[in-house]
């Protein structure tokens, strides 16, 4: 899939102060859906242990209907193209808009910035559904 431009806002969503469910919290800032709904997707136990995974996400994308293609590795934030979920070192999840140079870190307070400590493994590029 060629990048798509970041042709919609995000709306930040924190996770703290539960410091679980960044994959969650991703899937809720791109979809808009509520929390506990993507929990019930992810197929989260109440008191389980809030790690998604990459196939979690890529599941309930296709299940939405979004277009994407595969991770790829990366070593830089340089390398990210378009809308793309990220997964970082200490294996957190976040959101990052290439084209506008803004991370949406679900653990964060402040909402997106500008800057980045986080070192990026891999990269989905992602585009919200085509409506017909």
């Amino acid at each position: 899939m060629t990048a798509p431009t970041a042709a919609f806002a995000l709306r930040f969503i924190t996770q703290r102060p539960r410091e679980d469910g960044c994959g969650g919290v991703v899937l809720q800032m791109l979809t808009e859906r509520p929390f506990d709904e993507i929990m019930a997707r992810i197929g989260w136990g109440e008191n389980d242990l809030r790690r998604s995974t990459w196939d979690d996400l890529i599941r309930i994308l296709g299940e939405d209907g979004w277009q994407f293609g595969t991770p790829v590795e990366c070593t830089s934030r340089d390398e990210v193209r378009g809308i793309a979920i990220v997964h970082v070192h200490d294996d957190h999840f976040m959101l990052y808009d290439a084209e506008n140079a803004v991370f949406y870190d679900p653990f964060e307070f402040e909402g997106p910035q500008a800057t980045s400590k986080r070192i990026p493994m891999r990269y989905l590029t992602v585009a919200r559904p085509t409506t017909a």
